[in-house]
């Protein structure tokens, strides 16, 4: 049963609603033992929104009756208040549970002050603020009281952390005049000019003022655009999680059965957020008849398009929110490090604090047999993200990767349906281009027909000399010779790993080259959760050139004894070789290809290879069956290695940029460019010693296949000079690959000298 604060009750439910309450009533006869066992009050912190479209679905679908839950909304209360009315409402109930939502930049000040009010965060429902500071055009509104100042408006519980925020900028936020205003007019306060910049939500205001932008109209112009920094990140700000769900300490306490209820709650929420991001518009439907049915849609302001196709715009962006939460096997985890770090940003003190003060760690997190890699993706192209922006500061330039996909890719049949479920368009393996700008990088794709030459391949590589990395998607056509195409990618542009082994083999004391990024997202994963490879009797199925051919390798040089299985083995062999190891790293890509009980009691099992199987509308791993009923541990699909894999391919871009300005200025310092090609002359006191120089050249211009042309020229007793050229024939000009010669050949000159 869903009940309403008598306050806002709508007498007359909707058809829907009707029907919902009668299939209630029916079930209820047959299952009384366990239905509306108990109260769960909730303090939502806006009117009823997009932003609560899981709720909002689990609400009309009938979810938390389902499982016992008797829901009551409390009236929606002045902004910031949100907690003292859960403490009021938890102090004054007898029985039943209370749980409130709010942003952390509000949570933590809130109770930092006020340690009474005893609450705790115990999940989120966006992982990062989708506060922002939007803009028409530039901003120019300018303040009454002082015109050389921007006038910012912001709600009356953000006026300070705004100002804050600009304070830290190269100018101290002394152009900035940040001021409260009213919530239902700051619209159009924007665009009358009154305002410079307002307080907004990448998922309401931004897209009510671009959708008013192209629809044009006499305040504001198709031309101007929308301009809207996220505040997040903004000068360092580190604002945490939004829509964080809390609850009283004593309703979430170990050993009270309120936690119990707690966990239900949340459960169903996020099933809940799961049916919006898979539906988005059931989702916007649901949210529009929970409007009705709660009455907390009564706020009137300028900022909310009041189009159904805006409402699945909206739920969209906060499902794209929601997907960010996810890690191992469910939504609205909130990871402690990260909520520590925005606390100690947002109290700005040097007092000290409890770990995870404000924040129950335990209490909806996933199941500790899982190796979950969606947060250490996150940081990780963080990371990336960190380098690139660095990267554009010192240099001007943002690092840049090319793909290229000759004719249509099997595995991108359903790139567009997993990237909806699983991820977003800033993270996302379906959307690099999207990724790229998202995060600081350009990035360029190239799609090929299937009937393209291996001349015209070799042709369009060669004309990426500039750009920093290249990933050549595989597979090719089999006409094309790959062998070919990929040695004509230079190694220090490799951002894919094709040259990793044969790299890695010329030097074993060291990896001087990229690694393949899904290898590299596998052994990143099991560093991370510390799964011992040394010694350890590992068995790798599959071996492709791009997954298991060098992760098989890559384990190998961590000191595993490694076994490698193949489309060749037989099924009871496979078996046999399944139950005898103590690790088994899936990277067939065929579901059901492996069964979960031929797992050794207590191995661990790393599901890399993944399908995704359009009947069941969901990723699907190589293994068919309960892999937790055997494995000690085992990385879930979704979930595993997956999200890692772009950030660890932006990882490698980003590596390729500096290394490449690196290596250009040694370069620069040694080698002249000349027409199309780079030159050095070297001097040597004899001719045995440029001998001796030009068969070490020959040597590792063998090994590169790409040799230089050499012109000796002897001065009788002042000794000899040699002249080297490099250039790339097919390409006629200079490529990355005559630049990693250079590097080399310098590299022989200190040898020679030394």
């Amino acid at each position: 049963m869903i009940r309403f604060a008598t306050s806002i009750f709508s007498p007359e439910p909707t058809a829907t609603r009707k029907a919902l309450l009668a299939s209630s009533s029916n079930a209820s006869s047959n299952h009384v033992s366990r239905r509306y066992l108990h109260s769960v009050s909730v303090q939502l912190d806006y009117y009823m929104s997009a932003q609560f479209a899981g709720v909002a679905t689990a609400i009309t679908n009938n979810m938390y009756e389902k499982a016992g839950l008797d829901l009551n909304f409390l009236p929606i209360c002045p902004v910031g208040h949100e907690m003292r009315r859960v403490r009021k409402h938890a102090d004054a109930a007898t029985s039943g549970v209370t749980i409130g939502s709010v942003e952390q930049n509000i949570f933590i000040p809130t109770l930092y002050d006020d340690p009474a009010l005893k609450v705790q965060g115990v999940a989120a429902m966006f992982r990062k603020s989708p506060l922002c500071l939007a803009s028409v055009g530039p901003m120019t509104g300018k303040s009454a009281v002082d015109q050389e100042k921007i006038v910012v408006g912001a709600h009356e519980d953000t006026v300070s952390l705004i100002k804050r925020i600009l304070s830290l900028g190269p100018n101290g936020g002394e152009e900035y005049d940040v001021v409260a205003s009213p919530r239902a007019t700051k619209n159009s306060d924007l665009k009358s000019g009154k305002l410079g910049a307002i307080q907004a939500y990448l998922t309401t205001e931004v897209p009510t003022l671009q959708r008013e932008l192209e629809m044009g109209g006499d305040d504001c112009t198709a031309t101007s655009g929308v301009v809207a920094p996220p505040l997040e990140g903004m000068n360092g700000a580190k604002l945490g999680y939004s829509q964080v769900l809390f609850a009283p300490e004593e309703h979430i306490a170990s050993g009270d059965d309120r936690r119990e209820v707690v966990k239900t709650f949340l459960d169903v929420t996020f099933k809940g957020w799961e049916m919006a991001i898979r539906d988005n518009e059931a989702a916007a439907s649901s949210v529009e008849e929970c409007k009705a049915q709660l009455g907390l849609d009564d706020e009137k302001n300028d900022h909310w398009d009041q189009s159904f196709s805006y409402t699945i715009q909206n739920v969209g962006l906060c499902c794209d929110s929601v997907k960010e939460t996810f890690q191992g096997d469910k939504f609205g985890v909130m990871n402690a490090a990260r909520w520590n770090e925005a606390t100690e940003w947002l109290l700005d003190t040097k007092s000290s604090l409890s770990a995870n003060f404000g924040m129950d760690p335990t209490i909806w997190q996933p199941s500790p047999q899982l190796i979950a890699g969606n947060e250490l993706a996150r940081t990780t192209l963080e990371e990336a993200k960190q380098s690139a922006v660095q990267f554009l500061s010192q240099h001007g330039r943002k690092p840049s990767l090319a793909i290229i996909t000759v004719g249509e890719l099997p595995r991108y049949e359903h790139g567009a349906r997993r990237l909806q479920i699983y991820s977003n368009s800033g993270n996302s393996w379906f959307s690099k281009e999207a990724a790229g700008e998202a995060n600081g990088f350009d990035v360029k794709e190239i799609n090929l027909s299937k009937y393209t030459t291996t001349n015209e391949l070799l042709s369009k590589l060669y004309a990426l000399r500039d750009v920093d990395g290249i990933q050549l998607m595989w597979p090719l056509p089999s006409h094309i010779d790959a062998v070919k195409c990929y040695n004509a990618i230079g190694v220090d542009q490799d951002v894919d790993g094709a040259h990793f082994i044969g790299q890695s083999e010329l030097d074993p004391t060291k990896i001087s080259s990229m690694p393949p990024v899904t290898p590299a997202a596998a052994m990143a994963l099991m560093e991370e959760y510390g799964i011992e490879t040394k010694n350890t009797s590992v068995l790798v199925v599959g071996r492709s050139r791009i997954v298991g051919t060098p992760l098989a390798y890559m384990v190998n040089r961590a000191g595993a004894i490694v076994t490698v299985a193949h489309s060749e083995t037989s099924p009871n062999k496979l078996k046999e070789l399944v139950g005898s190891a103590d690790l088994v790293l899936a990277c067939a890509g065929s579901p059901g290809l492996l069964q979960a009980d031929w797992v050794k009691a207590g191995a661990t099992v790393i599901n890399v290879g993944t399908t995704f199987v359009e009947e069941k509308d969901t990723l699907c791993s190589d293994f068919e069956g309960d892999l937790s009923s055997v494995a000690k541990m085992y990385s879930p699909t979704p979930g595993g290695v997956g999200p890692l894999s772009n950030a660890h391919l932006f990882k490698n871009v980003a590596q390729a940029a500096w290394q490449k300005v690196e290596t250009t200025s040694k370069i620069a310092t040694t080698w002249s460019k000349k027409s199309e090609a780079l030159e050095r002359t070297i001097h040597f006191a004899s001719y045995d010693d440029a001998i001796a120089f030009a068969n070490k050249v020959n040597d590792m211009s063998r090994e590169m296949d790409h040799h230089a042309n050499m012109t000796f020229k002897h001065h009788c007793v002042d000794g000899v000079d040699v002249t080297l050229e490099l250039f790339t024939f097919e390409a006629n000009k200079v490529t990355e690959k005559d630049v990693e010669a250079a590097k080399k050949i310098n590299d022989i000159v200190t040898e020679v000298n030394n």
